[in-house]
């Protein structure tokens, strides 16, 4: 009963004042009057009570989805102990989401840490050059094998030192290509100049940008091979 309390609350309600007027209508006599006006005042202080918990509720309801869309997952609604209506039945329902939205979270930090280590281990034991880039700190990171190649002694390079420099505009635009454009695997041979080299080297890259749900790249893998070194590098021009 007290789950539909609202929705039968709001029918006695209803049916009260049409009472009232059709009472009120058909006997007019001064002690009627008075005993109308009794009826009259209950349904009305039932009737505010009802609003301010509607109120209330839609209040509570606005604050819970502008946390959740803030990304805080440890949001609820409070519900009373004591009474429970068809609002309160809501409320339940919407702390058992923000509870399997704070799991789903969890869950999805626990497994992107153990994807984050276990790449981490194959870029440092892997034997082939390769880099990682991360597009919104836009930073690439070389792996033990790269920066042996290279001779470079940095590990961590923001995007603007490796795609600004001239000397590098074909694998920039490689890397434009497969990270904001086509948003595909791309490879080409091109030349590549890091910061401390006097020369650059020319080399074969494979990007292979890693896209989420709304297609976005936010992570890419970078595979280098058949370095050439400066001395013997062959003329490379951006087509």
């Amino acid at each position: 009963m007290s789950s539909r309390f609202i929705r039968v609350a709001w029918i006695i309600l209803t049916g009260g004042v049409a009472g009232v007027a059709v009472i009120g209508w058909l006997e007019a006599e001064p002690p009627a009057s008075g005993g109308l006006l009794a009826l009259a005042s209950i349904i009305m202080v039932v009737w505010i009570g009802l609003t301010i918990r509607l109120l209330r509720f839609r209040q509570k309801l606005y604050r819970f989805f502008r946390r959740l869309l803030a990304g805080d997952y440890e949001a609820g609604i409070r519900s009373g102990k004591r009474f429970h209506d068809e609002l309160s039945h809501v409320e339940d329902i919407a702390n058992q989401f923000a509870d399997r939205l704070r799991e789903y979270d969890r869950l999805r930090a626990d497994r992107v840490s153990v994807q984050a280590r276990a790449l981490d281990l194959i870029l440092r034991t892997s034997r082939e050059m390769m880099v990682t880039a991360d597009v919104e700190k836009e930073t690439l990171v070389f792996n033990p094998a790269a920066q042996k190649t290279l001779g470079i002694s940095g590990k961590s390079w923001p995007f603007e030192v490796i795609l600004k420099p001239k000397d590098n505009a074909t694998f920039a635009r490689l890397f434009n290509r497969s990270i904001y454009g086509s948003k595909l695997n791309t490879e080409g041979k091109c030349r590549l100049k890091m910061p401390g080299m006097e020369n650059p080297v020319v080399l074969h890259s494979l990007i292979l940008p890693l896209r989420d749900r709304d297609e976005t790249v936010r992570f890419a893998l970078i595979i280098l091979d058949d370095v050439q070194p400066p001395s013997s590098s062959p003329t490379v021009t951006d087509g």
